[in-house]
């Protein structure tokens, strides 16, 4: 079965979008769902996983490749300005859980599509120990509820940042996981990506949308494209439909050379007709 860093080695991604947008328009009591923190989106992994898996399809349904789970303010130093700190382990877990979900439910046609679990820990605070202990928490709920691949967002410092690395890593090898753990790259970091390549299996590389206007760049070897989603499921089947509209054979631009448009796959739950789904 093809696995996440094949597919990213081989394509361009679409990732979903933003769920606040969408979230906007459904009838939903968010102060109730956030237990009193309408800004903590996070917590409605725990009240409202239904609604954060509705959301996830309808991106999927716009032309996704990759889901991104709703923890972008799910690290312990994030839950714990709302009193949560304490359910960081399971509100991960929920998240990848409603995003997996989301995935296997709908027909992947000539793909399958992926989920991937966001752990941002740039703002991360304390000792080694405690940075340590909080990468590996969040870590070890993202991947016990079924995320395909990690991508990190360490602090800013070299040593502090190879310490949450480690950590992560430490936590999949107690999990027996194969999950790719991949730095997100981010201008900020004052660390070259060779100083961190022992803990992690590559660099993730999100692309502004609007890079489709121009044409793709070419990255080097080892360095994963995904194109972030648009702000709504429209804006992404836009998208969606650019990329087609790049690519020779009306699928994903390729970013490695002598690439089948049809590599040999196993079939899994999430790769059945994919043209009973309008890509806009």
């Amino acid at each position: 079965m093809r696995n996440f860093i094949d597919a990213l080695n081989s394509r361009v991604l679409l990732t979903d979008g933003d769920i606040a947008p969408v979230l906007a328009k459904l009838s939903v009591d968010i102060d109730r769902a956030t237990f009193g923190h309408p800004e903590c989106l996070a917590a409605l992994n725990i009240s409202r996983p239904d609604v954060i898996t509705a959301i996830h399809k309808s991106y999927l349904e716009a032309g996704s490749d990759v889901i991104r789970t709703n923890t972008a303010q799910a690290s312990p130093v994030a839950l714990d300005k709302y009193g949560m700190r304490e359910e960081t382990f399971i509100i991960n877990h929920l998240a990848a859980e409603a995003a997996c979900q989301a995935v296997d439910s709908l027909a992947g046609g000539d793909r399958r599509r992926f989920v991937i679990g966001v752990v941002d820990q740039s703002s991360a605070q304390g000792s080694d120990n405690e940075l340590r202990n909080d990468a590996y928490i969040q870590v070890q709920g993202l991947v016990s509820g079924g995320v395909d691949a990690l991508s990190f967002s360490p602090v800013s410092g070299l040593e502090q940042a190879r310490a949450q690395l480690a950590s992560a890593r430490h936590a999949l090898i107690e999990l027996g996981s194969s999950v790719p753990l991949l730095l997100e790259y981010s201008a900020d970091h004052d660390f070259t990506d060779d100083t961190v390549s022992d803990l992690v299996d590559g660099v993730c590389y999100v692309e502004n949308s609007d890079t489709i206007k121009a044409g793709f760049p070419v990255h080097q070897d080892g360095q994963k494209i995904l194109v972030h989603g648009g702000k709504s499921p429209e804006e992404t089947a836009q998208i969606d439909h650019a990329l087609r509209k790049k690519a020779a054979d009306g699928y994903r631009p390729v970013t490695r050379a002598n690439v089948s448009p049809r590599e040999e796959i196993v079939p899994v739950s999430s790769w059945n007709d994919y043209s009973a789904i309008s890509a806009g």
